[in-house]
């Protein structure tokens, strides 16, 4: 059998895809790159924004004629099925529907001679983590769900239950992965700083079981984690971030600096407490790298809420700004809300990405001259080039030179910089 797996949107996502690949590559299934050449098709959607929905449902019914046509079968899995089954069974009526909370069943579904909906939450726990393919990344699912109640989040119907993976599988894939050499671990999940609330653990225990019982020249990445839930674990978190081993990367969304939209939002904290936050970091973590979100237009947001945020922006000083315009998620509180008019939005967002990428030129400036350690980790996404990453997890372009080589690391002086990155070369290595 060969299979093909598109998968779209966050790590999440990628890691989970990466389950469903090991699941079928353990019954004896080919994976192929070309939906053309396969028997089973495989789509991991994403249902974050309405434009990326639109995209989704595009490219379901483009798979659904290409499997059609070659009578292969196509599922649908990921948090567009779960949130829009009605819109996939219309541009897709054949495929099968798989939600988030169910990727592990993945191998029943493509085994049935029948087309399969499995839409309902389970009680069964996660238990299966992705395999590691070689290369110098892992990427390891810890958790989905979370805990939050925020208005605008459609990820709580996507994901309505939050389920840990078992901290002891967690550190024995990393070390298997690591032993074989990953040299980067990405801890991934919907807000990794809700890991273990739901088994009795929390996500600063399993950075100290890792770090302390895995060996080995190898970089932690912790991913997204809501600013709320760090507020309560923010000694652990610094000292786990002081550990050379740990990116010095702290990715917090503040979605808002204005108080009144935080509370519209549903965030649970105010704009002093996310700049407390921050300030306690970069205190305590020399040259943390802080990327937080922000979204523009949310409902209720008037014109003095969004100067608040163009003008905190430079208060924070976030290291990366992901800006994002605010469209109207399925049952959602903010959907039932009086919507901000679309041009404002437009208008909004423009400004707020203007200003977010003058704050992280000035941020990135600071670097300009500067000789620091990198890590290898990526091609660029320009011909000729390779992305190495500080240990702030800050991004430094290279060209390629002869004896680089991905997951090793490289001393390089900064030489140039974008709002998004910084330019480097590498240093000759001492004889």
């Amino acid at each position: 059998m060969r299979v093909c797996i598109e998968s779209y949107g966050c790590w999440l996502n990628r890691a989970e895809a990466d389950v469903m690949r090991t699941l079928m590559e353990r019954e004896g299934a080919e994976v192929v790159g070309d939906p053309a050449l396969a028997d089973v098709v495989i789509l991991n959607t994403c249902a974050v924004r309405w434009d990326t929905e639109r995209r989704m449902l595009r490219r379901a019914g483009e798979l659904h004629w290409i499997t059609r046509r070659r009578g292969a079968k196509l599922v649908i899995a990921g948090c567009l099925a779960r949130v829009r089954p009605a819109r996939l069974s219309k541009v897709a009526p054949t495929a099968s529907l798989l939600s988030p909370d169910r990727i592990e069943e993945i191998v029943d579904v493509v085994a049935s001679p029948e087309r399969e909906v499995r839409l309902l939450e389970t009680d069964a726990p996660r238990r299966v983590l992705p395999e590691f393919r070689g290369g110098t990344r892992y990427v390891v699912p810890i958790q989905t769900g979370c805990v939050g109640r925020c208005a605008f989040c459609v990820g709580r119907v996507a994901r309505p239950r939050l389920k840990s993976y078992d901290p002891a599988s967690i550190v024995e894939r990393v070390r298997e992965a690591v032993a074989r050499g990953a040299k980067e671990v990405y801890l991934t999940g919907q807000d990794v700083a809700s890991y273990g609330l739901d088994i009795g653990t929390n996500i600063v225990e399993l950075l100290e079981r890792l770090l302390s019982e895995v060996d080995g020249d190898y970089m932690v990445r912790v991913g997204m984690m809501e600013p709320g839930l760090v507020m309560k674990f923010v000694d652990g978190l610094v000292e786990a971030f002081r550990d050379e081993r740990v990116y010095k990367y702290l990715h917090v969304p503040a979605q808002s600096f204005d108080d009144r939209v935080l509370r519209l939002m549903g965030r649970g904290y105010a704009y002093d407490d996310f700049r407390g936050l921050v300030e306690e970091f970069r205190r305590k973590v020399p040259d943390v790298t802080v990327a937080t979100d922000l979204i523009a237009g949310f409902p209720g947001e008037d014109e003095e809420a969004f100067r608040n945020t163009l003008e905190r922006l430079w208060e924070v000083q976030p290291d990366k700004v992901h800006v994002a315009r605010y469209t109207i998620r399925p049952f959602t509180k903010a959907a039932y809300q009086r919507q901000v008019p679309e041009a404002v939005k437009s208008a909004r967002t423009r400004a707020l990405a203007a200003e977010a990428s003058k704050v992280t030129m000035v941020r990135n400036l600071r670097y300009l001259g500067s000789v620091a350690d990198a890590l290898l980790s990526s091609e660029g996404y320009r011909r000729g080039s390779l992305v190495a990453r500080l240990r702030n997890y800050r991004p430094a372009v290279l060209p390629v030179r002869e004896g680089l080589r991905l997951g090793e690391w490289v001393r390089v002086r900064v030489v140039g910089c974008t709002p998004i990155d910084l330019r480097a070369l590498p240093l000759p290595l001492s004889p």
